[in-house]
């Protein structure tokens, strides 16, 4: 029986304790919706978080009117499937969340899925990450604290303006924690395929890249899979993905760049 399930919104505005910034734009603050679901005595809650999503920056009354319309759809359609709503979602962070939410509610909130990790088996390795504003202080510092915190593996931001002072702290890095890995994030930062490949390759050579996030701005995947195609360092998909949520055109994002890409 579906015909129990109820659907309700929570809206939360949470504020980061210092500013931060990347390539494209500074946070202060992020407005976040929780889409939550009950069901015979059982609660399923997903998040719907618009913070990378540009095109629901732009408008998040337009945002919240989907997320409206979409719960209304779930009370009325009683259906806990994801493929009902498809059409109804413009906004992959939209999708997101109400995957989350049915996924919570059929393996009883807050499980998503179980394994070794949920049990305590097993750990999950994860990077650290250096934001563009520690560039402003003392980067080495702040990189060295993260390896005495145990992390062997770091997500830095990078932007155009930096790049020359950056990899010159990737080298200063490397002499000092040769066993040390980083992962750079550009956030399409790169303007066009003859930039980004010139700053592939000279982070390749660096030696202790392991692979770079969104090179150039999403929604050029003809240039994105010439890219991927000639960098001698792995490409990892981002923010090219934000706005992909139909399943016809992940379908096709996929057959794009499984050849070529990191997910």
């Amino acid at each position: 029986m579906h015909r129990d399930i109820n659907c309700f919104l929570k809206k939360k505005t949470f504020f980061f304790r210092k500013k931060i910034f990347n390539s494209n734009r500074t946070f202060k603050k992020n407005v976040i919706w929780f889409i939550i679901l009950k069901k015979n005595n059982k609660v399923g809650i997903g998040e719907c978080n618009p913070i990378l999503d540009k095109s629901a920056l732009k408008n998040l009354k337009k945002f919240e009117t989907e997320l409206e319309n979409l719960s209304k759809k779930i009370f009325f359609l009683k259906k806990t499937e994801i493929y009902y709503y498809y059409k109804y979602i413009s906004y992959s962070s939209i999708l997101f969340g109400l995957e989350q939410a049915f996924l919570s509610l059929e393996n009883k909130f807050p499980v998503l899925y179980h394994s070794e990790f949920l049990h305590g088996k097993k750990g999950i390795p994860i990077n650290s990450l250096i934001w563009l504003n520690s560039f402003n202080n003392s980067p080495i510092k702040e990189i060295k604290n993260q390896i005495t915190k145990g992390f062997s593996f770091i997500k830095m931001k990078i932007n155009q303006k930096l790049i020359d002072y950056q990899i010159f702290i990737l080298k200063e890095i490397k002499k000092r924690y040769p066993l040390i890995k980083v992962r750079v994030d550009a956030n399409g930062c790169f303007k066009n395929i003859q930039i980004a490949l010139y700053y592939l390759n000279k982070f390749y050579d660096l030696g202790i890249v392991d692979s770079m996030e969104q090179p150039i701005s999403p929604g050029n995947w003809s240039d994105m899979s010439k890219i991927c195609e000639k960098s001698k360092l792995p490409i990892a998909l981002d923010e090219e993905l934000e706005s992909v949520s139909i399943f016809i055109k992940k379908k096709s994002c996929w057959i794009l760049f499984i050849q070529n890409t990191l997910y």
